[in-house]
């Protein structure tokens, strides 16, 4: 899960080297496995047959997908009651290794409409995580362009049967600037504030300045730090005698650091 996050940062930190800022939207596909038509995934691997020739793997591959996909049914089950089994429409079998591939092969289009539409935007995933990456001079340019990526992702879903949980959707600008940006992102009508706080993503917590440290590391630095200058002024004159002392200068040391850290 890491790798993405890694391509992030490695991103952001070259735009800094070339004077710019960066921005990322991330926005979660909901209900992820449950809403995957049959219908598209048959649709989309089709589309990518010819690549996937080019790319050495057999066409029979296509074919036992398709087969795999087909002729599921479902039935409930409760307090020993059974209804009857009905044909299921949509959704990839869960628990299967092949379950996480072929949701990806449903979501594929997304990313290369976005980035063919507009130049610059990258886009990163795992699974039903999704970021589109961008640079520009300006906090103002990069909520723009986010903005327009947004648009392209919204009309994909809707033409593809893809729901995207906008309520989850956040935004990071990342900068080397002191100043908050007071720009916004539109997604779906909705306007999304650029986090003033870490947001964690894909196991890491990510800030405006990719220090990498949550909200509770701050806060826990933060109170060490009080403790460690109010034992300071409350024990001056301890401390002087203590230090005096190679053990004692020592013990306090490793003290100090462990209220600082």
């Amino acid at each position: 899960m890491v790798d993405p996050v890694v391509v992030l940062i490695n991103r952001t930190e070259q735009a800094w080297g070339r004077g710019k800022v960066a921005g990322t939207l991330l926005m979660d596909v909901q209900s992820a496995f449950d809403d995957t038509s049959k219908g598209l995934l048959a649709k989309r691997l089709k589309e990518l047959a010819k690549r996937l020739k080019e790319l050495g793997v057999e066409s029979d591959l296509i074919q036992w997908t398709v087969s795999f996909m087909a002729g599921w049914k479902l039935k409930l089950v409760l307090d020993g009651l059974e209804e009857e089994a009905r044909d299921m429409e949509t959704g990839i079998p869960q628990g299967s290794p092949a379950a996480p591939i072929l949701f990806i092969a449903c979501l594929s289009g997304i990313f290369g409409e976005v980035e063919r539409r507009y130049e610059g935007v990258k886009a990163l995933s795992f699974a039903d995580d999704i970021s589109w990456w961008v640079e520009r001079g300006t906090d103002e340019e990069v909520a723009v362009k986010l903005s327009e990526a947004a648009g392209v992702v919204c009309e994909w879903a809707s033409r593809n049967g893809v729901t995207f949980d906008h309520q989850k959707s956040e935004a990071i600008l990342f900068s080397r600037r002191r100043s908050e940006p007071v720009a916004t992102v539109s997604a779906r009508g909705r306007e999304i504030q650029f986090n003033k706080e870490a947001t964690h993503w894909l196991g890491l917590w990510l800030d405006s300045h990719l220090t990498l440290r949550s909200p509770k590391d701050d806060e826990e630095r933060t109170k060490g730090h009080d403790k460690a200058m109010a034992f300071d002024r409350a024990n001056g004159p301890y401390i002087g005698r203590l230090s005096k002392s190679n053990d004692g200068l020592r013990a306090y040391s490793q003290w100090r650091c462990m209220g600082m850290s």
